[in-house]
């Protein structure tokens, strides 16, 4: 389990798989996703099973405690783990409405890019993110992770095509971060 000052980020289980599936079918939740269509139980448990056997992908649950009650509000994830050379991708949902624009997403991604750095030997950790998700690339910017680049119209979703913005952090910012923090700014190079 990896505990932050707001979150956990716990194994994510089996029994958690119906929930998931409920956040990734709601049309509010999926229209920040990549993903454009439905997604059944089965089909759910399918990446489950194949996750339970992976060496390169990672899955949690993040929970926060409400009235000393655990609750799962979403899940995150380390996918297309490069173990040679050592990067991979990051990604993340808060599945209900409500709990976002809290500052959980952030805190959690803060709290897996450290993982993938301190437990895991990374140095680059990506991520792709719908360029239209005002509010998610403001998250990751706040988190320390910098835009890298635009693939323009790589996705076509609800009959239009999306650009997905590129965003990366190294290991040697992911060290700077103190808990909750972004890394310091860059000084500009003159």
């Amino acid at each position: 389990m990896l505990v932050s000052e707001r979150v956990r980020l716990r194994a994510l289980e089996r029994d958690d798989l119906k929930q998931v599936v409920g956040w990734f079918n709601d049309p509010a939740t999926r229209a920040q996703l990549a993903r454009s269509s439905p997604l059944s139980l089965a089909e759910e448990e399918r990446w489950f099973d194949a996750l339970l056997r992976s060496t390169t992908e990672v899955a949690f649950g993040i929970e926060v405690t409400v009235d000393g009650v655990p609750r799962l509000i979403g899940s995150c994830g380390v996918n297309r783990i490069d173990w040679r050379h050592r990067n991979a991708v990051v990604g993340i949902v808060i599945g209900d409405v409500k709990d976002r624009g809290h500052g959980y997403g952030t805190e959690a991604m803060a709290t897996l890019v450290r993982h993938c750095v301190h437990d895991l030997g990374l140095y680059r950790v990506e991520l792709e993110v719908l360029s239209d998700n005002a509010a998610a690339l403001a998250s990751y910017e706040r988190c320390g992770f910098v835009v890298e680049g635009t693939r323009t119209g790589a996705l076509f979703k609800d009959g239009r095509f999306v650009d997905l913005v590129l965003m990366r952090m190294l290991a040697s910012d992911i060290l700077q971060l103190p808990a909750g923090m972004a890394p310091p700014k860059r000084k500009k190079k003159r």
